[in-house]
C-alpha cells in the first residue's frame, strides 16, 4: 500500500516508455492524479484493476501470482460537473484529450480520454455512470471510498461485463479472496448495497450470477491459490448467489424475468460507446 499522506511528486512517479511496466508504479501515478484532482475541487476514484489492487492491502502479490497482465491504461469514475477542470488538470500535467471523441456530444456527457505520448499512458474518466453492458449510477457514491471506488463497486463494475475475460476472472478472483463480505468498514465487500441492485434489475442479476458461477469454476485452474482459500472464496461466491436469488424482487425485476433470456437483456458495449 502507498503512503497517501500528503501530496506526491509527480516526476518521481513518471513511466517510462519502453521500460517494464510495474503495476504498483501505474498504481503510483493514478493515486497522484486522484491527489492532484483534490487539490482543484475535482473528484476522481481509482476503478479497474488498479483499484482492486489498491486494496489487497499486502496480497497484492496474488494477482502477479496469478499472472494478471498490467496496461498503461488508468481508469476513473467521475462526475460530470467537474469536467472542465479536470480537462484543465490532465492539460498542465501534459495529458492532451483524445482528438477522436473530443468533438462528440457522447464523449461531452459520458466519458473523457486522455493520453500522454512520452509515458505512453492513457487515462478515461467515465461521468457519473459506468455504461457497459448494463449501467451502474455512481452519482453520490465516489465519496464513500478513496482513492478508489468501494469495493462492492469494484466487484459490480467487473459482475456486470457481459463477455467476461480471464483479466477480469483474475480481478474477481483477487479481491473475493482477500475480502470478506459485510457492511460497515470499506475493506469489507457490502453485499447490501448489491442486493438493492440486483433485486431491482433482472438483467444485472442474470449477468452477475453467470459471472460468480465463472469465477466459481475458474478457482480451481490456479495452483498459485491455497486449498483452503479456494475453499473460503468458493464459500463467498456461493453466499452471495444464495443471497441474490433469496432477496425480494422488485415488481419491474418480475416482470423482465418472464421474458427471460428470449430478448437480449445487456447492451453492446460497442453501441454503447459507438
Amino acid at each position: 500500500m502507498f503512503d497517501s499522506g500528503g501530496p506526491l511528486d509527480f516526476a518521481s512517479h513518471a513511466v517510462s516508455a519502453g521500460a517494464a511496466l510495474d503495476p504498483d508504479e501505474l498504481l503510483a501515478v493514478a493515486e497522484d492524479l486522484v491527489d492532484s484532482s483534490a487539490q482543484r475541487g475535482v473528484t476522481l476514484r481509482i476503478l479497474g484493476s488498479l483499484g482492486i489492487r489498491r486494496h489487497m492491502q499486502g496480497s497484492g502479490p496474488l494477482l502477479d501470482l496469478l499472472e494478471r497482465v498490467p496496461t498503461r491504461d488508468i481508469d476513473f469514475m467521475g462526475y460530470s460537473r467537474d469536467v472542465k477542470e479536470a480537462d484543465r488538470m490532465f492539460s498542465s500535467l501534459g495529458y492532451t484529450v483524445d482528438a477522436a471523441l473530443a468533438h462528440s456530444l457522447e464523449y461531452d456527457v459520458r466519458r473523457r480520454i486522455y493520453h500522454k505520448a512520452n509515458d505512453q499512458l492513457m487515462a478515461e474518466i467515465f461521468l457519473d455512470e459506468l455504461r457497459m453492458a448494463h449501467t451502474l449510477d455512481f452519482r453520490g457514491r465516489l465519496e464513500l471510498d478513496s482513492p478508489t471506488i468501494t469495493l462492492i463497486d469494484l466487484l459490480l463494475s467487473k459482475l456486470q461485463i457481459q463477455q467476461i475475460t480471464e483479466k477480469d476472472l483474475k480481478d474477481l478472483i483477487a479481491l473475493l479472496a482477500s475480502h470478506e463480505l459485510g457492511s460497515g468498514d470499506p475493506e469489507r465487500i457490502d453485499v447490501i448495497h448489491m442486493l438493492r441492485l440486483t433485486s431491482d434489475d433482472w438483467g444485472l442479476h442474470q449477468t452477475a450470477t453467470t459471472n460468480l458461477g465463472i469465477v466459481k469454476e475458474w478457482l480451481g485452474r490456479f495452483d498459485v491459490i491455497a486449498p483452503s482459500v479456494r475453499t473460503e472464496t468458493t464459500g463467498k461466491i456461493e453466499e452471495m448467489i444464495r443471497r441474490m436469488k433469496a432477496a425480494p424482487k422488485s415488481l419491474r425485476w418480475k416482470m423482465r424475468s418472464v421474458v427471460g433470456t428470449r430478448v437480449r437483456w445487456y447492451e453492446e458495449v460497442g453501441e454503447v460507446h459507438r
